[in-house]
């Protein structure tokens, strides 16, 4: 069973992408609002999950350096956030996307390599550098278009993903003494915390929404990204923080597929061969993993 837990961020990156395909269609005007709705979403829903296992009782068996370690992931992951909520006001999402999808995956392997001692089979380093060549290849329109370049979105493309990268060694090291659900409420309850006063020091003050299907939207989005926050967590349960790192950034092919089959969006001739070089990546990736 732990061989097909491997496998789960992938799973993850899909939720991730639908969730992703909703969250277009919620007119939000303010950075913070939905990372802060999702997390109290996220609250609800594992607070749920928790009572129907009856695990409260022993929710907080973690050690307390585990608990630091979650703390400081979720603090890093809300940083991270703020960089991105940077690079996206001066640059094209599908490139701040794509640098912050690279930069996360090269993050964890030097970080899992240098200080984790994880010796990696050099076609596995090929299947990620494939990887990330077609996540640059997907957006590769948002690059030919990119005529004015800012230096400070860029920066912050990088910094956001490589924080990111950090935060999850950090939560791969939690999961040796947490269980999965301590870890997910750890998460929403701490990014709740911060992302509000991140909202406060910005002047980004969290909207609430007022319409019925705004808040429809909302909630199932919500509950995707919750659900893929699970399925993430399984996966660097079972697996190494790279490993997860690598499969969970395969959200770019499920996001055009979902946006071409449901969004009626359009697809280039560049993106069906981003897509067709990711799948090689993955599969070497899953081949050579071990």
């Amino acid at each position: 069973m732990d061989s097909l837990y491997q496998f789960a961020a992938i799973f993850s990156a899909l939720t991730w992408a639908m969730s992703g395909a909703i969250l277009k269609q919620i007119k939000f005007n303010r950075f913070f609002s939905f990372p802060f709705l999702e997390a109290t979403i996220s609250l609800t829903i594992v607070s749920i999950i928790i009572t129907l296992m009856q695990y409260w009782g022993t929710i907080f068996d973690a050690s307390s350096k585990a608990f630091l370690y979650m703390i400081a992931a979720t603090s890093l992951s809300c940083i991270g956030i703020v960089f991105y909520v940077i690079s996206i006001k001066h640059n094209p999402i599908g490139i701040v996307f794509t640098l912050c999808a690279a930069s996360t995956i090269l993050m964890t392997l030097v970080i899992d390599f240098l200080i984790n001692n994880v010796q990696y089979n050099a076609f596995l380093i090929i299947g990620a550098v494939v990887l990330i060549t077609s996540i640059f290849i997907i957006n590769f329109e948002s690059f030919k278009n990119y005529k004015e370049k800012n230096t400070l979105g860029i920066f912050g493309g990088v910094i956001a993903g490589s924080i990111w990268g950090i935060a999850v060694i950090l939560n791969d090291r939690a999961l040796l003494e947490a269980h999965i659900l301590t870890a997910s409420i750890t998460r929403a309850v701490v990014s709740i915390i911060f992302l509000f006063i991140l909202s406060e020091l910005f002047k980004q003050r969290i909207e609430i929404l007022t319409e019925k299907k705004e808040i429809l939207k909302m909630v199932i989005a919500g509950s995707l990204i919750t659900l893929s926050s699970l399925i993430w967590l399984t996966s660097l349960n079972v697996t190494t923080g790279s490993i997860t790192s690598i499969f969970g950034n395969t959200a770019p092919i499920f996001a055009i597929i979902i946006g071409f089959i449901f969004l009626k969006e359009k697809i280039y001739r560049s993106q069906i061969l981003g897509i067709f070089l990711a799948i090689i990546g993955v599969l070497m990736v899953i081949l050579f993993k071990n």
